[in-house]
């Protein structure tokens, strides 16, 4: 079992009418135990900056998605910038925490709730031949020969940026790589008769037979740099 303690000192002469010294510890077990967690992300540093002060991104510290939700996940972030006014501001669920100034850092409880998945299914339809293509999630497949089911495996085949695909004969599902409310498929219900994108043939299809909407994250946590120019963050996550 791993031991792991957080320690934090709170220590001032002159902010109250009495001198301020607060020390607390507590050792980090997994919920409801007292059992030490035993995983976690590890200590990362990354500088962040851009073209401009217009086009400054969030950057997505964890997804809610990849750990396990409601437990007794810590998460450690710090600005490690010297230039004062600079800061970053820590985001969950998309609404601002605070900002950590330089040299500021926190330490605090996550709740890893994540939303669902879109999924969609497509089902290869028609007349194929060799040298008939689809698009899709800027992924080309083209087909080698006369039969659907060959094609739909190789569509299986390919690596998507945002998917991830299985195969049962003619048919490919699509799964999201992350929750979200945006996607391919916009209503809660199956969605009949919608092609993803055009064909290079009009004889042979790949409609939506079927899918479900996604819902986004309520818990990722995302952090934003006040400056273009470059800043540095650090950050940790244990983890059950």
């Amino acid at each position: 079992m791993a031991t792991t303690t957080a320690t934090i000192t709170i220590a001032s002469t002159d902010l109250l009418s009495d001198e301020l010294a607060l020390t607390s510890s507590a050792t980090l077990t997994t919920a409801g135990t007292a059992t030490g967690v035993t995983q976690a992300s590890g200590l990362s540093r990354k500088t962040t900056s851009a073209a401009s002060a217009a086009v400054i991104q969030a950057n997505v510290l964890y997804r809610a998605g990849d750990y396990t939700a409601e437990k007794a996940n810590k998460v450690y972030i710090k600005n490690t910038s010297t230039t004062a006014a600079e800061f970053y501001t820590v985001t969950i669920d998309q609404e601002p925490i605070g900002r950590l100034y330089a040299g500021d850092w926190m330490f605090m409880p996550w709740i890893a709730t994540s939303g669902t998945k879109e999924t969609f299914v497509v089902s290869a339809t028609g007349t194929v031949a060799a040298g008939d293509s689809w698009d899709f999630d800027g992924v080309t497949t083209v087909s080698a020969d006369a039969t659907l089911n060959n094609f739909a495996a190789a569509v299986n085949a390919k690596t998507y940026p945002n998917w991830t695909t299985a195969v049962s004969s003619a048919a490919v599902t699509f799964t999201a790589r992350y929750a979200g409310a945006a996607g391919v498929v916009t209503g809660t219900t199956a969605i009949t008769g919608d092609t993803v994108t055009d064909l290079a043939d009009s004889n042979f299809t790949m409609p939506i037979t079927s899918g479900a909407a996604g819902t986004r994250s309520e818990s990722d946590i995302t952090i934003r740099p006040s400056v273009h120019t470059d800043m540095t963050y650090e950050c940790m996550l244990i983890h059950e």
